[in-house]
């Protein structure tokens, strides 16, 4: 079989992810991108437990530590900014589960390290997207948003939440409402300047009518700031498909009588240049694929951010797809089978939320949140109710779900003369193919 020609939507953590291992085993990635440069922006992010293997295989586990923010904890703040609750940061070879964890870094740093390490065996455009595919008998025909007609064996889409693949794939075979569960939740997310005052702790901040107000670091002179709430969500809704502006004053809105900090963070909101707002969603969806065409990470099965293991598993996704690819490579559709049987019970884990989750810990009253603030305390004080209580909120993956291993993906493998020139030859008959019949 000659190399394979694989066209990825997405230029995000779960795209490079698998150009690294699909050109690591000879075939040809190309990743495109619609925004004009690789996405750097986005908001504190960690790998946990399967994430960690597959960065280990990835052998880019040191290059990560060097990403890593120095976050001693998180700890919840009255409207004075009293302590009432911290819970410090878990390492993960202790089993243990926590809001912080020992790989904690900023998401547009794992970007362009995976960007870094696949950028010369892999093709990146950026400013395109895949406007129409068509799936033949042994390839896939994509027009793309710049006018040209290209032809490859596989197109991937790893286009986050908001997959324009997945809309493709969907139509026709299900319903993107069914497999699109909205939490409720809306969260605007920005660059924040730091100020001598800010501790290397995670804070948040609980203010009546279901707000929540969240600061981390990330440097000695910036971090960032989360407006959050479960409240007005039609005007949120409405204002989402509206330009940043009104984003912006309608969550200035929201937040201006909150207390704490919030006159800071407001203008600190106004002032930033990479602010994002979104609606915080879970993607169920019983169809990963369709011929020739297979989505990756967010796009596929987004767990929300709620979780924990969004990252985790657009790594994991990434390694079982090339890995499949691997062990199928004449037969993509049973590759594809094997990919949804592996995955899709660490996946089904992952968008499993306690019950109650988010409501509980978006309180309506001041009552509700100084009850919520004692259970808090409490659990910091009884270590054992720590752990009993993470493992309630964030069972440990490893214990559900053995990562696979693949043979084919330990060496490194570079295509022969004789399969590039049948690869190049095979693309070239098609071309004239579909030119002149």
């Amino acid at each position: 079989m000659p190399p394979l020609r694989v066209l990825i939507c997405g230029g995000g953590i779960a795209g490079p992810a698998l150009a690294f291992w699909l050109t690591r085993i000879g075939h040809s990635c190309t990743i495109i991108e619609r925004f004009p440069s690789l996405r750097t922006n986005g908001q504190q992010i960690d790998i946990r437990d399967q994430g960690i293997d597959v960065a280990k295989r990835m052998g880019l586990l040191e290059e990560i530590r060097k990403l890593i923010i120095d976050e001693k904890g998180l700890q919840f703040v009255d409207n004075k900014g009293k302590q009432k609750a911290m819970f410090p940061k878990v390492k993960s070879n202790t089993g243990q589960q926590g809001f912080t964890t020992e790989f904690e870094m900023m998401r547009g740093d794992l970007c362009k390290l995976l960007a870094d390490v696949t950028k010369d065996k892999t093709e990146y455009r950026f400013g395109v997207s895949v406007d129409e595919f068509k799936n033949e008998a042994d390839h896939v025909k994509v027009k793309l948003s710049d006018g040209r007609v290209e032809t490859y064996d596989i197109l991937v889409g790893a286009d986050g939440q908001g997959s324009r693949t997945r809309k493709m794939v969907l139509q026709g075979e299900d319903s993107e409402n069914l497999c699109l569960r909205k939490l409720g939740l809306y969260i605007a997310f920005y660059t924040l300047p730091r100020e001598p005052e800010d501790t290397s702790l995670g804070t948040v901040y609980h203010a009546p009518g279901q707000r929540v107000m969240i600061t981390r670091w990330r440097s000695k002179m910036l971090g960032q700031g989360y407006l959050a709430t479960m409240a007005h969500a039609d005007e949120l809704e409405q204002v989402l498909k509206q330009d940043v502006t009104k984003q912006r004053d309608l969550f200035g809105r929201i937040f201006q009588d909150a207390g704490w900090q919030a006159d800071r963070l407001i203008e600190a909101m106004y002032e930033s240049e990479d602010f994002y707002a979104q609606s915080i969603v879970q993607l169920q969806s019983k169809i990963w694929s369709k011929g020739r065409v297979v989505l990756l990470g967010d796009a596929g099965y987004c767990p929300s951010p709620l979780t924990g293991m969004g990252t985790s598993l657009a790594l994991v996704g990434a390694y079982v797809l090339a890995g499949e690819i691997s062990k199928n490579q004449n037969n993509l559709d049973m590759a594809f089978k094997e990919y949804d049987k592996t995955l899709r019970p660490l996946v089904d884990r992952a968008h499993k939320l306690p019950p109650g989750v988010p409501g509980i810990v978006y309180p309506k009253s001041e009552s509700a949140i100084k009850i919520l603030h004692w259970v808090l305390g409490l659990m910091t004080i009884f270590k054992t109710w720590i752990d009993l209580a993470f493992q309630y909120l964030i069972i440990p993956m490893e214990e559900q779900w053995k990562l696979p291993d693949y043979p084919e993906l330990k060496v490194e493998k570079t295509p022969s003369r004789e399969q590039i020139c049948h690869q190049e030859q095979y693309h070239r008959e098609q071309y004239y193919q579909e030119q002149y019949h």
